[in-house]
């Protein structure tokens, strides 16, 4: 079945601008999701770091570099590895936030988050872009108005592109590289060739790499390319040659845009940054370490069918599965040369992360658009009605996700009855691993910022719930709670994980049972849970994967002490479930 877009060019370019205009309003709702209080801890980090390299920009001290010391020398001031700083992404994205606010003279903290998630909305609008010129491969300008829309709506696409993280720029980077692996695979090069092609996927997989280190899985969807390209009938001399130049690209992109991991001086200076190899040792030491909280939600039994689960509903949506289903249990490719470097990119991505320990849904977000590049195929099949169908079930799942960035975040308003308390109010966090509350507020509009400690306002205490499970544990937690008013659970981190790991936390296991039944003395006086809020339908996902959840709406609780609370019976509770009793 043709539809009319196929054959006006016209029509085409007028429905691709609304589309992207629709993608781009659908992200930029969301920016302010959070009230910018920073309540994602990668994103704060990259602030933090954006914001001592723009104070870097602006000393007068550094006045006196050059090009060279700021941008190829280990020991610059940009350099987010330098001594103790912890920086495990690739760099382009932060450099790039930093420049922009530098140029544009955004730099104050605030002002710039705004900037900054707003480069990410444009990141990820061209990604709606590139897909609808992938798509156009597979099955025409009607399909690529298709798989576009469908992109824009993806639940994952749509969250992550109102963060300023690397996962946006990752998914945007391997889009740009993943439309001209298509072009050569299929041979429809234009009048361009095929090497031209070659230096565009190569420029588009250095930028993955200097965005991402896992960029460099680009390589395998380019091998397949480049054999579909020669078994296509290029030559194997033009095959090695598109080969030489994607590789050689994609290096001198990732030299010239993550400068500093490399030692320098100079752009010759090619040997990897101790600094840079460093971090990536911790972060390895820090993730496989037994005790390493983040860590626990995946010991914890998540595994392969939850994320598949997951990515189905919370990953590209379950309308995209669902067309992906249908067009496997009928797999009659309309440009299989085209088509077949997509699947491979897209597998290249979602199995590893399928089966490995931390599957993680913003790992497989490059898959997304390559996925909906390969779902061009189906409008021809389901027909015009049931196609459009098909985008109003996409665009209203992916509803959901404009409804959780509305600035209801559930810590943003625990934060406002908590500042609603009298002066010296004895608050209790759970652990250093989660966020405190409250957060940084303006406690009503026009007001200046507060935070925790602000004007000593609150008396503050950490129970440090994460600590291992023993006697002192339990007499420090219930010397804690007699002295607090109110205990908060800022998140499910803690009492959704630790309590499935029974033989490692039975005596944090029993206080959860004892803390949610009123056994412990406590009420609960405040519980926000906003689930996933589809149009007209609450859908509750507490079982889905925690970070899918912990940034945006996290369930919060808090609770009072009681008056018949008495630490000493508290105290002998908690050790007799240490003792098994």
């Amino acid at each position: 079945m043709r539809f009319t877009f196929d054959n006006n060019r016209g029509q085409t370019a007028l429905a691709l601008i609304m589309v992207l205009a629709l993608a781009a309003q659908l992200r930029l709702m969301g920016i302010t999701w959070d009230d910018y209080a920073g309540l994602h801890a990668d994103e704060r980090h990259m602030f933090l770091l954006a914001q001592a390299m723009l104070g870097a920009l602006s000393d007068p001290a550094n006045s006196g570099l050059s090009l060279s010391d700021w941008w190829f020398s280990e020991s610059s001031p940009l350099n987010p590895h330098l001594g103790d700083t912890f920086y495990v992404y690739g760099e382009a994205p932060l450099l790039a936030g930093v420049l922009v606010g530098q140029m544009l003279g955004i730099t104050d903290g605030f002002a710039f988050m705004a900037l900054a998630r707003c480069l990410s909305v444009a990141m990820d609008t061209l990604s709606v872009l590139m897909v609808f010129i992938g798509a156009r491969f597979v099955g025409g300008n009607a399909a690529g108005l298709f798989a576009a829309t469908l992109y824009a709506a993806m639940p994952s696409a749509l969250q992550l592109a109102n963060f300023y993280t690397v996962d946006v720029w990752m998914t945007t980077a391997c889009a740009l590289s993943t439309v001209p692996l298509m072009a050569l695979a299929s041979g429809r090069t234009g009048g361009v060739g095929p090497l031209a092609m070659a230096a565009l996927a190569g420029v588009g997989g250095g930028l993955a790499l200097a965005v991402k280190i896992t960029g460099a899985v680009l390589a395998l969807p380019g091998a397949v390319a480049l054999l579909l390209a020669y078994r296509g009938g290029l030559s194997i001399h033009k095959t090695l040659a598109a080969g030489a130049v994607m590789l050689t690209l994609a290096m001198i992109c990732f030299r010239l845009i993550n400068p500093f991991a490399f030692e320098g001086p100079g752009v010759w200076g090619l040997w990897p940054s101790r600094d840079w190899l460093g971090d990536f040792s911790s972060l390895m030491a820090m993730a496989t370490a037994s005790d390493f909280p983040p860590g626990w939600q995946w010991s914890a039994g998540y595994g392969p069918m939850s994320f598949l689960r997951d990515f189905a509903l919370f990953g590209s949506g379950p309308v995209a599965v669902g067309l992906l289903l249908m067009l496997m249990a009928r797999p009659t490719l309309c440009s299989p040369a085209a088509a077949i470097p997509l699947t491979a990119f897209a597998a290249f991505f979602l199995i590893p992360v399928t089966v490995n320990n931390g599957s993680l849904l913003r790992y497989v977000a490059p898959a997304l658009a390559p996925m909906a590049m390969l779902l061009a195929m189906a409008p021809p099949r389901l027909g015009l009605y049931a196609s459009y169908m098909a985008l109003a079930g996409a665009l209203w799942w992916g509803g959901g996700v404009v409804r959780l960035h509305d600035g209801q975040h559930p810590r943003v308003v625990a934060s406002h009855w908590l500042w609603a308390l009298p002066r010296g109010t004895v608050l209790t966090n759970e652990t250093i691993w989660d966020e405190p509350l409250p957060a940084i507020i303006a406690p009503a509009p026009g007001e200046p910022y507060r935070w925790p400690s602000h004007d000593d306002w609150f008396v503050l205490q950490t129970l440090g719930i994460t600590d291992p499970d023993g006697p002192e544990k339990a007499q420090r937690m219930a010397e804690l709670l007699a002295r607090t008013d109110f205990l908060i659970l800022s998140s499910e981190r803690q009492f959704a994980v630790m309590p499935r790991l029974p033989e490692r936390f039975p005596m944090t296991a029993a206080h959860y049972r004892a803390l949610f039944s009123g056994e412990a003395c406590f009420s609960l006086v405040l519980a926000i849970d906003r689930g996933y809020p589809l149009p007209g339908l609450p859908f509750r996902d507490a079982w889905s994967q925690e970070p899918w959840r912990i940034y945006d709406h996290p369930q919060v609780r808090i609770f009072r002490r009681d008056s018949c609370y008495d630490p000493l019976v508290y105290a002998e509770f908690l050790k007799s479930a240490l003792a098994g009793d």
